[in-house]
């Protein structure tokens, strides 16, 4: 049976602290990890925002999901703070690549179950990671890369939402996390347009250890992100 992977994400009216989150790992899921919101300045160097949370986790299939995100506020306290929140619940159907979300520094392969590729018409969500291997040259190329490609996916109207998560454990590889309308838009933007056709050269500096995509369909989500339902973009389902 296919994995799944729940996230949350959650926009709160202050800077959380590291103590204001008690949540832990989830128990049952394959892999987890929290962090919050990246920025890239022009010199190619990230800062925390900490007014936005996420927290991410894969699950041995689609039920440990459902049956975490039915249980959020009580998983999660901190949720009931929010001002702004989304969650969906997402079934992987491409991947290719390794990272590290284990504090052992083992990289490892995303999955090892897939589900179908969805119609064309649906919506398709994209988690990629990037692992530093040496905080040189190479990071400073990559948060210069994110911080055009970000701008300009912000600007797209097919791309429903957009976010990058700096995990509270930096060992860990941080995800980049965006949803579009259909995944035609996805290879349009990432292979075809620049900043994101060049962006991807970053990722041959040997400053850079490993690098993943995956592409999911988003089977239910609730909840909105910058004033974006998504249940009205037809993300609801399976």
């Amino acid at each position: 049976m296919a994995q799944a992977f729940t996230i949350i994400s959650a926009r709160f009216p202050r800077d959380l602290s590291a103590t204001d989150d008690t949540s832990g790992g989830p128990e049952g899921a394959d892999f987890a990890l929290a962090g919050s919101e990246v920025a890239w300045n022009e010199a190619g160097l990230p800062s925390r925002n900490r007014t936005i949370r996420t927290w991410i986790a894969l699950w041995p299939d689609r039920d440990a999901g459902r049956q975490f995100l039915n249980r959020r506020v009580e998983n999660i306290p901190l949720l009931t703070q929010a001002e702004e929140w989304w969650s969906g619940l997402l079934l992987p159907y491409q991947s290719h690549g390794d990272l590290n979300w284990h504090p052992d520094g083992k990289a490892v392969s995303v999955f090892h179950d897939l589900g179908p590729r969805p119609k064309s018409s649906r919506p398709v969500f994209v988690l990629t990671t990037l692992g530093i291997g040496n905080p040189g040259e190479g990071m400073i190329a990559f948060g210069k890369g994110t911080r055009a490609v970000r701008q300009a996916f912000s600007d797209l109207p097919s791309v429903i939402l957009e976010q990058q998560l700096l995990p509270d454990d930096q060992r860990l590889d941080a995800p980049t996390l965006s949803l579009w309308e259909n995944e035609g838009a996805v290879i349009s933007a990432a292979y075809r347009s620049e900043p994101h056709r060049s962006a991807m050269k970053v990722a041959d500096h040997p400053d850079l250890a490993r690098g993943s995509f995956t592409r999911m369909t988003l089977l239910w989500a609730e909840g909105s992100w910058e004033g974006v339902d998504l249940r009205e973009k037809g993300a609801v389902g399976g």
